[in-house]
């Protein structure tokens, strides 16, 4: 199996890609040297809207695991190289569907999350991704950082236009609001069947 690792970046110092192979940094900031695989982006969306648009442009040809990352992910992920270098270690025998790679996990509802000081369009954003209404009682959980690993069995479970809903979403300015909704809605994304988990579950 292959893993595949996605780089959001803006002005982060990336050397530490360099530990590592098939590597796509997103570079919404300044150029950075030949030596990185590097693609510019305009600088809108967080980095919820970079890696959509990379499983958008590549739902073709997508590794058997994707890694998606921040360009400075270690302060919300501080043991990421170990992880990393298990996960490629062991990515003959890789048996999952998701799991984030955040040191903290916390939890929210579809009426608002504690770790966010202001209102968040949670309810709105599911019925425009969705195309249903959300169950206000339902719980979630998410990682901190909006790092993880997903596979490609995962990803394919949605069609492609749906992850372009996401991108429209995201790409109306630097820090939509709905950036921060879609940071929980990861896990939510490509398990839709946690909505139906009890809040003993989480």
């Amino acid at each position: 199996m292959t893993v595949r690792i996605v780089v959001s970046r803006y002005n982060e110092n990336v050397e530490w890609t360099k530990a590592f192979s098939n590597v796509t940094i997103y570079n919404k900031g300044q150029p950075l040297d030949k030596s990185f695989n590097e693609i510019p982006l305009n600088n809108v969306g967080r980095e919820g809207h970079t890696y959509y648009l990379y499983i958008y442009e590549n739902y073709d040809t997508l590794d058997d695991y994707t890694v998606f990352l921040q360009g400075n992910p270690f302060d919300h992920s501080p043991n990421l190289n170990y992880d990393l270098q298990q996960y490629i270690k062991n990515s003959t025998t890789l048996n999952f569907d998701f799991a984030y790679l955040s040191k903290y996990i916390y939890k929210f509802t579809a009426n608002g999350c504690r770790k966010h000081g202001k209102y968040l369009p949670i309810q709105e954003t599911y019925a425009k991704l969705f195309d249903k209404q959300m169950n206000t009682k339902t719980r979630f959980e998410f990682g901190a950082g909006a790092q993880f690993i997903v596979s490609k069995q995962s990803i394919l479970k949605k069609p492609k236009l749906f992850y372009y809903k996401i991108i429209e979403l995201l790409q109306t300015n630097i820090n939509p609001i709905e950036g921060y909704v879609i940071e929980r809605f990861h896990k939510l994304i490509f398990d839709e069947e946690i909505l139906d988990a009890s809040y003993d579950e989480l």
